[in-house]
């Protein structure tokens, strides 16, 4: 175990809760497009530190910061600082409590753990390349109960279990054409002669960091659609499918079958977990780790 990033998580943590879960969310994005990015143009060392220890390592990493942000709201609002701990858009250092970002830390801290003793020796292909999941969609969504049941509230927050009527009518069409566009762009790309050797392997970085980019919107109030975990599924079922099959077209369908899975997912853990005020227990990672798990069940790297 790295013990220098292990503290750096801890400010990571706390960073994130200062600024609220949200922005540092979206600050992964941007660290993640740039990796993906460099490491297609060639450069892996600045590839490698953008993506495994900005975007997701101790200082922006969703199992971190997003983590700590979450946790720190839910804290926040036992406190009575907030009405609604489910708001991660607020920057937490706004109401000048040091429990409440350290809170942050020791849960960036929690993250860390849990991804460094148990994720990495268990889901990230070490027993079988079947056993392969998201390590920060796993965290983030298991950190986000811990963070209710240490805290109060009901860990079930609604009795339906998917959207209804014209909302779930565009939940699938979301996911359907999100993921076409996802699928579409990267069969085109191979189509058109571009090398799968420097594209594939970082696409679904890049399609996640701008999914996660687009979230500005949101913290700005616009009803942007969260689509992070659409689109990284769609990318990972299509590339790795066609690394298995080599047929464009077949992977294009897997893609946005696999996009629409993830899209129903989410609306059902939202239903079932997120429909309240105490806290935040996210859908989309929810979604990102059970499918990750399916992608690689049904198309294992390697």
């Amino acid at each position: 175990m790295n013990i220098f990033a292990l503290l750096a998580a801890f400010g990571g943590g706390v960073f994130a809760a200062s600024i609220g879960a949200l922005p540092a969310f979206i600050l992964t994005g941007v660290f993640s497009i740039a990796g993906a990015i460099a490491g297609m143009c060639g450069a892996g060392d600045a590839s490698n530190i953008l993506i495994n220890f900005m975007a997701f390592g101790p200082f922006f990493g969703p199992h971190i910061s997003f983590a700590g942000g979450v946790a720190a709201a839910h804290y926040a609002k036992k406190k009575g600082l907030m009405e609604n701990g489910a708001d991660i858009a607020t920057p937490l250092a706004k109401f000048n409590k040091a429990d409440v970002l350290l809170v942050g830390g020791c849960f960036g801290v929690i993250g860390f753990l849990l991804k460094t003793l148990i994720v990495d020796n268990i889901f990230a292909g070490t027993i079988s390349p079947m056993l392969v999941t998201d390590g920060p969609g796993i965290i983030v969504f298991f950190s986000g109960i811990i963070a209710r049941l240490v805290f109060g509230g009901k860990l079930r927050t609604g009795s339906d279990t998917f959207s209804k009527g014209d909302a779930l009518t565009s939940t699938i069409v979301i996911g359907a054409c999100y993921s076409l566009v996802v699928a579409g762009i990267y069969t085109a790309a191979v189509n058109a002669g571009v090398p799968v050797e420097g594209f594939g392997g970082l696409y679904h970085v890049l399609i996640f960091g701008m999914c996660a980019v687009g979230l500005f919107f949101a913290e700005m109030g616009q009803p942007f659609v969260g689509c992070h975990h659409i689109c990284i599924i769609a990318a990972e079922a299509t590339v790795q499918s066609y690394a298995r099959m080599g047929n464009l077209f077949t992977s294009l369908i897997i893609g946005v079958v696999f996009g629409v899975a993830a899209a129903l997912l989410a609306d059902l853990e939202g239903h079932l977990f997120n429909s309240g005020t105490d806290s935040h227990i996210d859908p989309p990672a929810f979604a990102i780790f059970i499918m990750t798990f399916v992608v690689n069940i049904c198309f294992p790297a390697g």
